[in-house]
């Protein structure tokens, strides 16, 4: 018999980010969100050696539905709130606030950002020391 009905998609959606993307936080980014909620978009993380590419999936949005900040060390992807022309909110369009705590090994000067079909594309150029060096053989003298 259950007498209190527990949801903890809230949790274990954290506990799964933790896992997938907790070594980001030693790389260039720290997840700051703690459990996601429903409005907040998918999104993925690709390290590549040069930099770190932010892609969440925006469907119905256009990049002037998006709004992107860095404040402190932050980066805040978000939505506006309202409808500026008739100032109402859209119930067809999702209200979302994403944050990501950068980390030092990001050059924040050259953050860029594209939109193309239902994708945002958030371009995190890492410093030159956080780029991976090939591997090479060192001979002994």
């Amino acid at each position: 018999m259950t007498l209190v009905r527990v949801n903890h998609a809230g949790l274990l959606n954290h506990l799964a980010n933790q896992a997938l993307y907790g070594n980001l936080t030693d790389s260039c980014l720290d997840n700051q969100t703690g459990c996601n909620s429903n409005n907040n978009p998918r999104y993925r993380v690709n390290n590549e050696d040069e930099a770190v590419t932010l892609e969440f999936a925006i469907p119905g949005l256009t990049k002037e539905d998006v709004i992107i900040e860095l404040n402190d060390n932050v980066l805040i992807i978000k939505t506006k709130e309202t409808d500026q022309e008739n100032g109402r909110s859209s119930r067809f369009t999702p209200e979302f606030d994403k944050r990501f705590k950068l980390s030092d090994k990001v050059k924040q000067d050259e953050i860029s950002a594209t939109a193309e079909n239902g994708i945002l594309y958030i371009n995190l150029p890492k410093v030159d020391e956080a780029v991976k060096k090939p591997a090479r053989s060192i001979e002994i003298a």
